[in-house]
């Protein structure tokens, strides 16, 4: 039975491989992600109920090693815990959104295929076929992107030049195409059939290929920084092998000039056109700085002063964004005004988990590193796989720099970290010091199972999965139909947001902002159509589960944006002025959270103006051109504000002065003026 267990759990990881490939494009919100969380969590908590039983049978055997990269996993995993129980927002860390999917909840699922891979796979036959399994799955990942350069449309590519693949972003293809590459070199270095060379080759080029089909900067950057550590690598260990030396040096010479040639022609058409290469050496310092990465950066590390321990939670930096927030944003245009991540591991994981989270997740990287170079000097490994184990390590490091982990990263990240973990920290509980056998009875022993321990390990992954994501599978998807009905029959739409928010999922809180932002825009654009009972049918369902998200996420001013618009519908449909009241209520409390939005001073001074607080309105937009002079919607909305309380002077005067200061209007907005 052991070795079936054993078997199971391998067609299991084996599966998990092609999870990357799964896009269901007609039956989810986020395609690319939602299936991808659902079929991995499922695959590993059946992949765990198998472990337990392994446990059961022989817990000597089976049970996690005690060796420094699984305590610094361990640790991680902690540290992510301790953040998310210490944090703004509980909930929010635990589940995290449908958009992304990576709460504590799914992170123990990752932590759980490293801890399982590291036990079950224990030599290099069995890493071999899993390696072999793990790059013909990236392939058809890689293959798709390579379709995607021929038909630029095929599976919601957009006609971007840019490939998504399977993954549904440039930033994770580029990211897989480095491991790809990384493990194919690994297994070329130990591989003597030439069958499967040709094959390890044929998979890194596609890998190769595919960070430049992504045009990933990072991922160019990453691949950079490894190949120099891998030459510094073999240069150092081949000291026996002089001529072989000084063709890396020259090796290492040529990179140095080539990189320098790409600097000096980087205007150049040749260099400008080069995927991801010529986005690369034609982003400067100044060019990062006059960024609005560069202002998540700045509110990432004044979070952290804020809560420097543990930081703001997992997931929240949100919130953090939000309170910190800087007027400069806009000068970007709205969509660079919300950032739920820092775009940059280091400055998020230290916002959101606070210097022990930072300091952890560097011991994770370390650790393996030191693991291979001390397991090549013990002889334990060749340097091929200390070089290369090391080089990705630090490839994929600087490759997310600028970036963040997401569901595939997680799965080759873990299987890297679990292989370096079985060959670098070779330790075994049944042996002494000097290798000779101490409890070799305890260790081969097996306790034998009923068929009782194999229904109950059964029927509870069934109710795991069942839980935990057949219904978050089957909420999602009534989310999408009730979005899908607002769009086509708003006024028939009623039983399908019913449902959908009546729906229990740990992604409530997602199914109720999404229906109320889509409600908002159909009654915005049409409720007469639709009819005023209707609409003030759906006004009622969706206000009442905002106001319960608001309940759940408190500190969330996106819920309190979407709140104020329904109550100002409210106003315009039953021309009654307390829904107005109650608007100008939700976005006061909204500004307290982030005083410097725009967005929010935008809204609310429009409100004050309907409620006849003409003074409070023209103080609150004075205030926006005061933190920020550039944007020229506050110049407008100043004016209009003027014009609407007969200072007619005032008004031509404030547009005036944008334009002495050199404000571009957009045509719209020139309309509104004129």
């Amino acid at each position: 039975m052991k070795q079936k267990i054993e078997q199971l759990i391998k067609g299991i990881i084996y599966s998990i491989f092609f999870v990357p490939l799964l896009v269901l494009p007609s039956s989810y919100i986020f395609p690319f992600i939602v299936p991808k969380i659902i079929f991995f969590r499922s695959l590993v908590e059946i992949m765990t109920f198998l472990y337990v039983v392994l446990l059961v049978i022989n817990w000597h055997q089976y049970k996690p090693k005690l060796n420094y990269l699984n305590i610094a996993m361990f640790l991680f995993l902690l540290s992510f815990a301790i953040s998310t129980f210490v944090g703004v927002d509980v909930y929010h860390s635990f589940w995290d959104n449908h958009e992304r999917m990576l709460g504590l909840f799914t992170l123990l699922h990752y932590v759980a295929f490293y801890f399982i891979s590291a036990t079950v796979l224990k030599d290099w036959k069995d890493w071999k076929w899993t390696g072999r399994i793990f790059l013909f799955a990236g392939f058809l990942v890689m293959f798709i992107g390579w379709l995607q350069t021929q038909n630029r449309e095929l599976l919601l590519n957009q006609g971007s030049s840019r490939v998504v693949s399977s993954l549904g972003n440039p930033i994770y293809v580029g990211g897989y195409g480095l491991f790809l590459l990384f493990l194919a070199l690994l297994f070329l270095s130990r591989e003597k059939n030439n069958l499967w060379r040709w094959f390890y080759g044929v998979v890194g080029f596609f890998g190769f290929m595919g960070m430049f089909w992504s045009g990933n900067r990072g991922t160019i950057l990453g691949l950079v920084v490894g190949a120099a550590v891998a030459l510094i690598g073999y240069i150092i260990v081949l000291k026996n092998f002089p001529k072989v030396r000084y063709s890396l040096l020259g090796l290492a010479l040529l990179g140095v000039l080539s990189i320098s040639l790409l600097y000096t022609f980087k205007q150049t058409d040749f260099v400008k056109n080069m995927p991801a290469v010529g986005r690369a050496v034609n982003t400067s310092f100044e060019d990062v700085k006059s960024s609005p990465r560069w202002v998540a950066w700045q509110i990432a590390v004044e979070s952290w002063r804020e809560k420097p321990a543990f930081g703001w939670g997992p997931n929240n930096y949100f919130y953090a964004f939000n309170a910190h927030y800087k007027p400069k944003s806009l000068d970007f245009g709205y969509t660079e005004t919300w950032f739920d991540n820092a775009h940059n591991i280091v400055m998020n994981t230290l916002a959101v988990q606070g210097m022990f989270g930072l300091v952890i997740y560097f011991g994770v990287f370390i650790t393996a590193i030191v693991g291979l170079i001390l397991a090549y000097r013990k002889k334990i490994i060749d340097y091929n796989f200390a070089i290369i184990g090391s080089s990705f390590i630090v490839a994929h490091f600087v490759s997310v720099i600028t970036v963040f982990e997401d569901p595939t990263s997680y799965i080759y990240l873990m299987f890297w970290l679990a292989m370096v973990s079985v060959f670098s920290f070779k330790t075994d509980s049944h042996l002494s010091a000097n290798g000779k056998p101490t409890d070799i009875a305890v260790y081969k022993s097996d306790r034998k199972i009923g068929g009782g321990v194999l229904v109950v390990c059964g029927l509870a992954s069934f109710f795991a999965i069942f839980v935990f994501n057949i219904q978050p599978a089957r909420a999602n998807q009534k989310a999408l139909d009730a979005i899908r009905a607002l769009m086509a029959d708003p006024a028939n739409s009623l039983s399908s947001i019913k449902e959908a928010v009546e729906f229990a999922s740990p992604h409530i809180d997602d199914i109720r902002s999404d229906t109320g932002r889509s409600a908002a825009g159909v009654l915005s654009s049409g409720w007469q159509k639709i009819g005023k009972d209707k609409s003030n049918e759906m006004l009622k369902i969706v206000i009442d589960n905002l106001e319960k998200n608001l309940t759940l996420h408190p500190l969330d001013i996106r819920n309190q944006l979407t709140l104020a618009q329904l109550y100002q519908l409210g106003t315009i449909i039953n021309n009654n002025a307390m829904y107005l009241i109650k608007a100008e209520g939700v976005l006061e409390d909204a500004l307290r959270k982030s005083p410097k939005r725009q967005q929010i001073i935008y809204n609310l001074s429009g409100v004050k103006l309907q409620l006849n607080k003409q003074d409070e309105a023209i103080k609150l937009l004075e205030q926006t051109i005061a933190d920020n002079p550039r944007v020229g919607e506050s110049y407008w909305r100043l004016a209009y504000s003027y014009k609407v309380t007969g200072q007619e002077k005032k008004a031509i005067e404030i547009i005036k002065i944008a334009q002495e200061k050199g404000i571009k209007f957009t045509e719209q907005e020139q309309g509104i003026i004129g």
